[in-house]
This record gives C-alpha cells, sequence and structure tokens, in this order.
C-alpha cells in the first residue's frame, strides 16, 4: 500500500514539474515573440516618421502662393513640384480616416492615388501648427483657417504604432495595454521662408 502511495505522489509530483516546464517554456516563447514584435514596431514606425517627414519637407517646394488647403488636426495636404522640380504641380496629403476596429488608418496620396499606407495608430493622429513665433494656431471646426495657412511656418505630427501582444499584461483583457511606439515629429517648412 506504501509503494502505490509513493507511486501516485511520485505521479502527481511529476507532473506538476512538468506543466512548471512547460508553462515556463511558452512563457519565454511568447515573451520572445513580443520582443521581437517590438524591435519590429520601432523599426517601422522609424522608417514610417522618416518617411513622413520626407514627404511634408517638400512642402511647397518650387510654388508660389498658397500650397497648403484643406488641412487640419488629423490631415496635412500641400502642393509642390514633382520630383523632377519641372513645372508639374504635385498634390501630397496626408491624412488619417475614420477609425476602425484595427485602430486609425494612416494613409498618404500623391494626386488622389494613394502611395503609402494602411498603417494603423493606435490613437488618433494629431498635427500641430505653428507660425514664426512659436505660436499654435487655432483649428475652426477641425481644421486651420484658410487666412492662417500662410502663416504656418513648422508643425508637430505626432503618432502612435501598436501592435496586439499574444502576452497578456494582465489577467483582465480590458486592462491589458498592448505595445506602443510614439513619435512626435517636428518638421519646419524651408521651402515656406524663402
Amino acid at each position: 500500500m506504501n509503494a502505490m502511495i509513493d507511486i501516485v505522489g511520485a505521479a502527481i509530483i511529476g507532473g506538476l514539474l512538468l506543466l512548471t516546464m512547460l508553462n515556463a517554456l511558452f512563457n519565454v516563447q511568447a515573451l520572445a515573440f513580443d520582443i521581437h514584435q517590438q524591435i519590429l514596431l520601432t523599426e517601422t514606425s522609424e522608417i514610417l516618421a522618416r518617411v513622413v517627414g520626407d514627404y511634408i519637407s517638400l512642402a511647397g517646394a518650387g510654388v508660389a502662393g498658397v500650397i497648403l488647403d484643406s488641412t487640419g488636426v488629423s490631415r496635412f495636404r500641400f502642393q509642390t513640384n514633382d520630383s523632377t522640380f519641372t513645372s508639374t504641380l504635385r498634390t501630397y496629403e496626408i491624412v488619417q480616416q475614420d477609425s476602425m476596429n484595427m485602430g486609425f488608418p494612416l494613409e498618404a496620396y500623391i494626386d488622389g492615388n494613394r502611395v503609402m499606407g494602411t498603417f494603423y495608430l493606435s490613437d488618433s493622429l494629431h498635427i500641430s501648427y505653428f507660425d514664426a513665433d512659436n505660436n499654435e494656431l487655432p483649428f475652426t471646426n477641425g481644421f486651420i483657417a484658410s487666412g492662417d495657412l500662410v502663416n504656418i511656418r513648422f508643425l508637430e505630427v505626432t503618432m502612435e504604432f501598436f501592435y496586439d501582444a499574444i502576452s497578456p499584461s494582465s489577467p483582465s483583457a480590458a486592462n491589458r495595454e498592448d505595445p506602443k511606439n510614439r513619435i512626435v515629429l517636428r518638421q519646419y517648412l524651408l521651402n515656406m521662408y524663402f
């Protein structure tokens, strides 16, 4: 009888040890996946911020007069010469669409054709506009007033990218925070100074 109790006890302890090892293995794999995804998220969001900054830096190149139009809190639209700097004007637009289940879609257009996106933001894209004296320009119904468009000298773009983690940070799904990468980009519109 004692031998039978010893065998059952050893099986229970061995089973618990095996479950502990499997649980630890799963947690290490989930953590490694999350770390890998965080690195990819950081690299991708830095590349996107660089591309958005490059697009914005083209604003007004070779264009006389007002180059910005329908510019708002989640949209930046401007005109510039094409990349060959001929007399062909192109319209660039960086816009956040309405919220979806996956987040806020960010897209870039040239002459109405999508050239970049869709990338999903965790929070709404926010663009702040400033004049030459570092005064933030006010919004009217989510857009900069047409009279203030000529005063814009630089802007601040806030983007927050995210991904769905496989390892929850808390037992409650409602309190779970997915890994995020917030980028604040300040871009001067050098072509507006000339």
